[in-house]
């Protein structure tokens, strides 16, 4: 187990490039706080949890739980118009995650900054009972002028998902019931979700403004623009883009809960009018699969092949277990 602050300090230090080489004139870990420069004024600020037990078992990959760690945090930032510059990591450290496991957790870290940007630039660590990883992003606007926002949906606008829904949530029954296999692209896409950023910034040079990055399962976050925007929504069921292994995993009424509540899919939700969201179709994999109808109330209907759905779905809550 890490002894003190400055072991672990010259751990993380001394192996990870996202640390070392940052710009010049930063300044990173070691001080009281960080230094970062930008050009931009518009800077874009999330932060986001990871506790053991809830969010990842002692079993797992701490590699995979480094980079999930990172991505959940670009992702907000992608849902917002901005690419991410630096983050802060917290950790909660306790006698199970030693130093190995420290070192799997910033190679992790590390690989998902290179791959999505980003630099680690500071934090803190504390001795917990239950590990858990706390990690502040900072990001800047892909355009300085715009920026995509949950309250800004209107009649007439169009709803639409990047990617397939429920592949997370299926990964993650999977490894519950040892139902994994070699190379399972729902495992990976559990474990090691993409952050859609690039989608974003298309998106934002289209001039979509509204938006939101799908982690607490498709119902509750689609509630969130309408209650935001004080909208009423309706989507399509049998539009939503399923893979055809998570149509083989679950039963008929299981499969229609899990597509509508299962979280951390980090794909996002893009609405804007039909001009807008049919030119961004075009250069993005997007679908489209229902409309904003009314802005008299702030409601969500789904419709399976014209019939109502009666919506109780299960759907991802940090405070239940």
């Amino acid at each position: 187990m890490i002894k003190n602050e400055e072991e672990f300090i010259e751990l993380i230090t001394k192996n990870f490039e996202r640390i070392k080489d940052i710009p010049k004139n930063w300044i990173g870990v070691g001080d009281d706080a960080a230094k970062i420069i930008s050009n931009d004024k518009s800077l874009i600020f999330c932060t986001d949890a990871m506790v053991e037990n809830v969010h990842f078992k002692t079993h797992h990959d701490y590699n995979d739980v480094g980079w999930k760690s990172i991505v959940s945090n670009q992702s907000d930032l992608a849902a917002m118009g901005a690419y991410p510059i630096a983050f802060c990591i917290t950790i909660g450290i306790n006698e199970s995650l030693n130093q190995n496991r420290i070192k799997k957790l910033y190679a992790g870290m590390n690989s998902a900054c290179k791959e999505f940007g980003g630099y680690l630039v500071g934090g803190d660590i504390v001795k917990s009972e239950t590990s858990f990883i706390s990690i502040s992003a900072i990001g800047t606007l892909h355009n300085p002028k715009r920026i995509m926002v949950r309250n800004s949906a209107k009649i007439g606008d169009l709803v639409a998902h990047t990617g397939n829904i429920g592949d997370s949530g299926a990964g993650l029954f999977k490894l519950e019931n040892n139902l994994s296999k070699k190379n399972d692209s729902q495992i990976k896409k559990f474990l090691r979700p993409i952050p859609r950023i690039k989608e974003a910034k298309k998106a934002i040079e289209i001039g979509v403004e509204c938006c939101i990055d799908l982690s607490d399962g498709l119902e509750k976050d689609l509630m969130r623009i309408c209650k935001a925007s004080q909208v009423e929504i309706i989507i399509n069921f049998e539009k939503i883009r399923t893979s055809k292994e998570l149509q083989n995993l679950y039963e008929n009424k299981l499969f229609q809960d899990k597509v509508l509540s299962s979280g951390e899919d980090y794909e996002l939700i893009l609405i804007g009018d039909e001009k807008k969201i049919n030119s961004l179709k075009e250069k993005i994999d997007l679908n489209i699969i229902g409309k904003v109808i009314d802005n008299k109330k702030s409601d969500l209907k789904f419709l399976n092949n014209s019939s109502e759905i009666n919506k109780k779905s299960n759907n991802y809550d940090h405070f239940k277990s």
